[in-house]
């Protein structure tokens, strides 16, 4: 079943890929997250310039989108494949072979 606006996805069980139609609920509470993952870090290197951002798109696009104003992008490297510890993920590979900038890919 496709996504297609307005749509109701299936139930979490049936392993929808199609996002929920509550963009707003969703970007609020990944900010929270963001937030949260980035504590502390500012204070630790306040003179390095973090932009946070959550944005509706593909991940590569988007991050493609804002390495256009960056000195560095920095990426991290979950792939979901077996190889995932050996081989970079898709939107790691697409990001380093396209960007305009540097790109450090970390892994967690």
């Amino acid at each position: 079943m496709p996504c297609t606006p307005g749509s109701t996805p299936p139930t979490p069980a049936a392993g929808s890929p199609c996002p929920s139609s509550d963009w707003d609920a969703i970007a609020t509470d990944e900010k929270a997250v963001l937030a949260e993952r980035l504590a502390g870090w500012s204070e630790k290197y306040p003179d390095v310039p973090v932009q946070r951002a959550v944005i509706r798109d593909r991940p590569a696009h988007a991050l493609l989108l804002q390495a256009a104003q960056a000195q560095l992008l920095v990426v991290g490297s979950r792939g979901t494949s077996p190889l995932a510890g050996v081989l970079l993920g898709s939107t790691a590979q697409t990001v380093l072979h396209h960007a305009p900038c540097p790109v450090a890919v970390v892994r967690p």
